[in-house]
């Protein structure tokens, strides 16, 4: 049997509030392998984006991982320094939010987004990393992509904010 591309065990998510401590994540364990993919189905409240959130290492405090162990192709992620896992988050990990609003800073082109994303994981010019941008804008569907690249988030609709995100999920 092949190890799992992503392995998680016994993980536990805590929020510490005024009154006590909720435990929004109580041991939940899986795996999976090289090709597959998993559905986490819930109710809205249920845990899903938490459980997300805390595999690729962005539970914000007063949150944190109160227990378990999470492993990418069988190295331990969970207890590393945080600079090490940005490293990682990004280029080998990375999770598609549902409002492509929460991962696409207003400010900025969408453009800017990309390429700051491919040159902080990939060694490229700004250039090629611009290229590359608008490479990967085609892929997911952006018609024009040569032009749209220097637009603002506002200026596309939500299913094309969501092809944006996915193209920063997959652009290292």
């Amino acid at each position: 049997m092949t190890e799992p591309v992503l392995s998680v065990r016994d993980l536990q998510v805590e929020f510490v509030t005024r009154r006590n401590t909720l435990r929004a994540i109580d041991g939940i364990s899986f795996d999976i392998a090289k090709g597959e993919v998993l559905g986490v189905v819930g109710e809205s409240g249920a845990g899903k984006s938490v459980t997300g959130l805390a595999v690729i290492g962005l539970i914000d405090p007063p949150g944190r991982i109160a227990g378990g162990e999470i492993y990418l192709s069988g190295m331990r992620i969970d207890d590393l320094p945080p600079e090490e896992l940005r490293r990682i988050r990004g280029k080998r990990i990375g999770m598609i939010f549902q409002d492509p609003l929460t991962s696409l800073n207003p400010l900025y082109r969408i453009g800017d987004q990309l390429v700051e994303t491919i040159r902080t994981h990939l060694n490229f010019s700004e250039s090629a990393a611009r290229k590359r941008a608008i490479d990967l804008l085609a892929e997911v569907g952006i018609p024009a992509p040569d032009k749209r690249i220097d637009a603002y988030p506002h200026e596309f609709s939500g299913g094309m904010r969501q092809r944006v995100v996915i193209a920063l999920a997959i652009c290292a």
